[in-house]
């Protein structure tokens, strides 16, 4: 993914893709912060104003984020007119008044967390910037001059908000942080908010969880704490059976990986495909007919904590059987345990071919239920020679099914021949890097072998298992 300077983006981490019966794939890329690092922590400190006059139009900015922040965490949407500017439009318009419908009291029919999504923090306030201050543009300040307004900014703003708190014991995470731009204009003392990166003519912002109509949420005790199921209006059964699937997913999960992970998670049920494109960037992987993918903010490589986590289901979800949807659930879980010990470019083999294992052991008895398109390239005397990359796993048809279920069967060869710790510590040492030579390094302490006899004995286990 291309990071943009001064944005945050949702970073598409995998997607599990509907091939044949639910053969599962990922496009992986490059996770950003607000600022666009991909570790470490940010800055709470906003820059000091040069002058008085950036002094004051700081504080007044800042008493407007305040009454923002206040506005939407009550839930008071007659307040949120009062906060914009009669230049707003209606679509920014209609994204504060959502927001804050979702953040009113109401009474959840599972009678957990009241139905809203609980929250540790939550704050709208002034970026720390060192880029050029960014014009208004000349339509929306012409608007702005014939209305009264006496000065217009664009002024850099983070959303800063972790997800937790009292109702919500088991979601405890990092402060996840978004940066964008308001659009905002002074009237005497007071400053509206006017727009955001879509009134500059660029990519709009984010859209948060909270920002699409209807969000409804339940919490699900799993081995971390409280997991977080969220849906909206016309989400269908997918959403239901999540909450009876989640616990053992995550027990199946920690069996393979381990408790090192949180053993918890936030999952995502939309209900129409413009409800999933909203939440999930799709920049640097194909989505194609998903199922899921699993979205992050930034990874803190030194801490092992990948932050802003979320699993998203696609309305294709809706049409899976428990079962089905249950492999779906434990492939994107793999990558959110293994999330923090994968390097950004790790090989696609490896890491589906891991997630692919831990979501489908115990649902085959043949290679053949579980990757029947390999199973007839085998049976016609082409068994593979070499691990896929990445570009096939990108393509449609039968390359991206081969390169998928090969991925798989040497995940599955691996534990078979050696063991599942084995495997477990082969993919610590290869999903680290993407240096062919420090992979074949991590292949050997691992096997034993060396990349050349890892992929002969899985071919002859293929071989194997076909005949």
């Amino acid at each position: 993914m291309v990071s943009l300077r001064g944005r945050w983006r949702p970073t598409l981490a995998s997607a599990v893709v509907l091939l044949v019966g639910v053969t599962t794939g990922c496009g992986g890329q490059a996770p950003s912060t607000a600022d666009g690092s991909t570790s470490g922590g940010t800055s709470t400190t906003t820059s000091t104003p040069a002058n008085p006059y950036e002094q004051q139009r700081a504080e007044g900015v800042t008493r407007l984020l305040d009454d923002l922040t206040g506005t939407i965490t009550s839930g008071d949407v007659p307040k949120i007119g009062s906060l914009l500017d009669d230049a707003a439009t209606p679509a920014f318009r209609s994204r504060w008044v959502t927001a804050a419908e979702n953040f009113r009291p109401r009474q959840s029919a599972r009678g957990d967390s009241d139905g809203r999504l609980q929250f540790k923090s939550f704050r709208y306030q002034l970026a720390p910037t060192e880029e050029a201050e960014t014009l208004v543009p000349a339509d929306v300040q012409g608007r702005l001059d014939a209305n009264g307004s006496s000065d217009a900014w664009v002024a850099p703003v983070e959303l800063r908000y972790a997800l937790g708190g009292e109702r919500a014991p088991g979601v405890d995470e990092p402060e996840v942080v978004v940066t964008t731009q308001f659009v905002v204009a002074r009237y005497g003392d007071a400053w509206k908010l006017v727009g955001d990166t879509a009134a500059l003519g660029a990519e709009p912002t984010p859209t948060q969880l909270w920002e699409l109509p209807g969000l409804s949420v339940s919490d699900v005790a799993t081995a971390g704490g409280s997991s977080v199921i969220t849906r909206y209006l016309r989400t269908s059964a997918a959403a239901a059976n999540l909450p009876e699937l989640l616990p053992d997913a995550v027990d199946a999960v920690t069996a393979f990986w381990g408790d090192s992970w949180d053993r918890r998670a936030v999952l995502v049920t939309t209900s129409d495909q413009d409800e999933f494109s909203d939440l999930v960037t799709q920049d640097g992987g194909a989505i194609g007919a998903a199922a899921a993918a699993t979205v992050y903010s930034r990874v803190d490589f030194p801490r092992r904590t990948a932050i802003g986590q979320r699993v998203v289901f696609t309305p294709a979800a809706d049409d899976l059987a428990p079962p089905t949807l249950d492999v779906v659930l434990r492939h994107e879980l793999t990558h959110v345990a293994a999330r923090a010990q994968t390097a950004l470019d790790a090989p696609l083999w490896i890491t589906e071919g891991v997630a692919e294992y831990v979501g489908r052991k115990g649902t085959y008895r043949r290679l053949a239920d579980a990757a029947p398109d390999l199973t007839e390239v085998v049976r016609a005397g082409n068994t593979p020679t070499a691990l896929p990359d990445d570009a096939a796993f990108a393509m449609d048809g039968q390359t991206s099914q081969l390169a998928y279920q090969s991925a798989w069967s040497m995940a599955a060869y691996i534990a078979d021949r050696y063991d599942e710790a084995r495997l477990k510590r082969f993919y610590l040492g290869v999903a680290a890097t993407a240096d062919p030579t420090r992979q074949d390094a991590a292949i050997r302490a691992a096997l034993g072998v060396s990349r050349d006899e890892l992929i002969t004995g899985w071919g002859r286990w293929l071989d194997g298992q076909v005949g």
